[in-house]
This record gives C-alpha cells, structure tokens and sequence, in this order.
C-alpha cells in the first residue's frame, strides 16, 4: 500500500494522507496536521475579520488601502490579534473619537490610528484579566462553620 505525502495547509509540514485532518474547500481538499491545528487557524481567521470590520466601523466606511494590514501585521508581531480585538471593542468609543479628524490622506488616518493602537496596547489589560487579577487566587479555605445554638423554642419541643 502506497502512502501519499501531503502538505499541512498551516504549518507546512508533510505527514501521510491517512493520518492528516481532511477539509474540503470549493472542491478541493485541504490537508492539516490535526483537527485542533485546523480550528485554531479557523478561529484567528475570524478573529482577524473581526478586527478589520471593527476597524471598518471605526472609521466609518470600507478601508481599501492595503496600509492597514501591513500594520496590523506589524502589531501582531508583538501582540496577538485576540488582544487587538478586545482592546478594540473596549475602546472603540474613545478611537471614534479620535479618528473624527480632517486628515489629508487615507494613509495618514491609517498611520495615526495604528500609532495610536501600539502606543496603548502595551498597558492594556482585557478586562477579564483584570478582574482575575484584582480576586487572585484562594489557595486554601480554612472556614468552619460554629455550632447553631438552639433556641427557647427547639428546647421547649425536647422537653415534650
């Protein structure tokens, strides 16, 4: 029996066609290492979409100029694109705010506004985490609750 190789679609590397995880996409199939590889690169795709449509409603239209993807690339380096889209939806009000400027070109409002993202980003904290930070953690529970006292009424029943 024969064993093909086959390409893994997101990290490149060649495993046997039996053993890899099988999409098939406009008729054709696509090949992945495993399941798990093959959702995680699903679910950055829909994350990345989702930063660009917030980005799109921030600056109120449709952004063609390509500028904006070389520097959320450049964002991503540092940061993942989960942290950009929550730091995004958390502050989404604020950057509306601030991109409702005149400016000459569409590659300046680009440039300002990414400058704008690497410049909070760093100190940003999505705001689960935060709230997992301000609790910490309970280690141990040393809680045990007293004895109820009787009342004059369990006493008068005893009695009975």
């Amino acid at each position: 029996m024969i064993n093909l190789l086959v390409k893994c679609k997101g990290c490149g590397n060649k495993n046997e066609r039996n053993d890899s995880f099988k999409v098939v996409v406009n008729e054709k199939n696509q090949y992945y290492c495993s399941e798990k590889e093959y959702l995680e690169i699903k679910e950055a795709r829909e994350t990345k979409k989702s930063v660009l449509d917030i980005i799109n409603q921030i600056f109120g239209y449709e952004i063609t100029n390509t500028a904006i993807y070389k520097e959320l690339t450049e964002i991503s380096n540092v940061h993942t694109y989960k942290k950009i889209n929550s730091y995004l939806i958390d502050n989404k009000e604020f950057l509306i705010k601030t991109m409702n400027k005149s400016f000459q070109n569409e590659y300046g409002k680009i440039r300002y506004f990414a400058t704008i993202i690497k410049n909070n980003i760093r100190d940003y904290i999505p705001k689960q985490e935060e709230v997992h930070k301000q609790l910490g953690e309970i280690t141990e529970i040393k809680y045990k609750p007293k004895e109820r006292k009787k009342g004059l009424s369990e006493y008068l029943i005893e009695t009975e």
